[in-house]
């Protein structure tokens, strides 16, 4: 496991104060949309950053009542997903790709 691989991690709070706290001087990727979930009794997010990253974060939180969790080694996952992609040419004869996809 690389230092600068990307990780997906849920921080959950009691409240989206806490969250905010965490997170405005944070230097992590929220992604394109991010959203806060209610689940149970917690406020759920979920961030992207390299575990050295988190460390500082787990060290220095100005937020102590927000629990993190890793849940994946995301650039992994993304190096195993690119693998199952085909390097070659699949319109090199000329006919139509079959599958469950639209037809155009």
């Amino acid at each position: 496991m690389a230092d600068d691989d990307v990780h997906r991690i849920e921080l959950r709070a009691k409240s989206v104060e806490e969250l905010r706290a965490l997170l405005d001087d944070a230097d992590v990727d929220l992604g394109c949309r991010p959203s806060v979930r209610k689940v149970g009794e917690d406020y759920v997010v979920e961030v992207y950053s390299p575990l050295p990253t988190v460390d500082r974060l787990r060290t220095a939180r100005a937020a102590p009542g927000v629990a993190m969790n890793v849940i994946e080694n995301a650039s992994e996952v993304g190096r195993v997903r690119q693998a199952e992609v085909g390097s070659g040419n699949r319109f090199a004869a000329r006919i139509a790709p079959r599958g469950l996809g639209i037809k155009e």
